[in-house]
C-alpha cells in the first residue's frame, strides 16, 4: 500500500537524476518543493508553476530545517553531490577533495540532522555503485548489498562514509533513511562529462548521421535510464514498511559494441570508430534482487528504449 504523500522537498531537484525525479512526482499528483543552488541548465522550464523551490545549500542546515517547516513536506529526497562545472562526480571528487567531502558528507549530515529535527517520516538518498571497488577484488558474478565496500576513487569514498551516516542516524535516531546505489545513469538532459558521455556522443552522432571516433572499452556496464531511476525513488518514497538502509539498484548490463549493433540497426552502416581501450577502473557487475523483491520493481527501458529516448531528447516517463 502505496504511503500518500502531498509534499516532498526534494534536494537537488534540478539536476539530471532530480529533474526527471520531479516530473515523476507532478504526475503521481504530489507538489515537489526544490532546495538547492540555481542551475546554469533548465531542465524544468515546461513545467514552470508546478513545484516551489528554495534557493540553498546543503552546508546551511538551518536553511534545510526551514524548507521542511515552511513546505510541511513529510518526506525527502536528496541527490546533492559536488560537482565541478560538467567534469562529472568521479572527477570532481578528484579534483575537489575537500569540497567532495563538504557538500557529499557534511551536507549529507546536515540533510539528517534537519529531517530529524523536523520529524520527516522517511529520506531517500543517492549513494552509487562506486562504492563498490575494482572487479578484481571480488569473486566472479554479481555482487550484492553483502559485498564489502573497497571504493577506488574519492567519490565513492565519499559515499562510503555518508551510508555509514545514514546507518547511524537509523541505529541511533530511528530516522527511516534508504539509500540507492545507482548505476551509470542515461537519458535525456544528461548535460556532464563522465563514463556516460561516450555512450551519449555515440548515440548523438548516429542519429544525426555525423562521423565520429572516440576510445572506450568494451567491457559490460550496468545502465539504467534515468526515468527508471525516478520511478524506483517514487516507489521507495512512498512503498510503506520497513526498508533496508540501502540497496542496488539497476537497468540492464550492455557493452558499448550492444549500442553500436542496437544503432546500425536502425541507420544501417555507420561512420563510427571505437578504438578498443582498457578501462582505468573497472567496477563489478551488480545484484539488484533484493530491491526488485521488496519494491516491486521492474524497469521499463532497455537498451533498444534507452537509445530511442535519447534519439528523441524528450523528457520521458514510462
Amino acid at each position: 500500500m502505496p504511503r500518500k504523500l502531498a509534499s516532498v522537498l526534494v534536494l537537488g531537484g534540478r539536476g539530471f537524476v532530480g529533474s526527471h525525479l520531479t516530473r515523476r512526482l507532478i504526475e503521481a499528483g504530489i507538489r515537489p518543493h526544490l532546495f538547492g543552488p540555481p542551475m546554469a541548465d533548465d531542465l524544468l522550464a515546461d513545467l514552470a508553476g508546478r513545484f516551489d523551490e528554495t534557493h540553498g545549500s546543503v552546508e546551511d542546515r538551518d536553511a534545510i530545517v526551514a524548507a521542511i517547516h515552511d513546505t510541511g513536506a513529510r518526506a525527502l529526497v536528496t541527490m546533492a553531490a559536488h560537482s565541478v562545472g560538467r567534469s562529472g562526480l568521479m572527477r570532481s571528487g578528484e579534483a575537489e577533495a575537500d569540497r567532495a567531502l563538504a557538500i557529499n558528507v557534511l551536507g549529507f549530515r546536515n540533510t539528517l540532522e534537519a529531517a530529524r529535527q523536523a520529524g520527516v517520516g522517511r529520506v531517500v538518498w543517492t549513494s552509487s555503485t562506486v562504492v563498490y571497488g575494482d572487479a578484481d577484488a571480488y569473486p566472479p558474478g554479481r555482487v550484492d548489498e553483502a559485498a564489502p565496500r573497497r571504493p577506488i576513487t574519492f567519490y565513492g569514498l565519499t559515499k562510503q562514509m555518508a551510508e555509514d551516516v545514514a546507518v547511524h542516524y537509523r541505529n541511533r535516531y530511528g530516522l527511516d533513511v534508504v539509500g540507492l546505489r545507482l548505476p551509470l545513469v542515461l537519458g535525456p538532459g544528461l548535460w556532464y562529462q563522465g563514463a556516460a558521455s561516450t555512450i551519449v556522443a555515440l548515440i548523438e552522432a548516429a542519429g544525426a548521421g555525423r562521423a565520429l571516433r572516440a576510445a572506450f572499452h568494451d567491457d559490460p556496464m550496468d545502465l539504467m535510464h534515468v526515468a527508471d531511476v525516478a520511478d524506483a525513488m517514487v516507489l521507495a518514497l512512498t512503498r510503506r514498511g520497513q526498508a533496508e538502509a540501502v540497496y542496488n539498484i539497476n537497468g540492464f548490463t550492455a557493452r558499448l559494441s550492444d549500442v553500436t549493433a542496437e544503432l546500425e540497426g536502425r541507420f544501417g552502416s555507420l561512420d563510427i570508430a571505437i578504438d578498443p581501450e582498457p578501462q582505468a577502473r573497472t567496477f563489478p557487475l551488480i545484484d539488484d534482487a533484493r530491491f526488485r523483491s521488496r519494491f516491486g520493481f521492474a524497469p521499463a527501458f532497455g537498451l533498444a528504449d534507452v537509445v530511442k529516448s535519447m534519439l528523441a531528447k524528450e523528457p520521458a516517463n514510462a
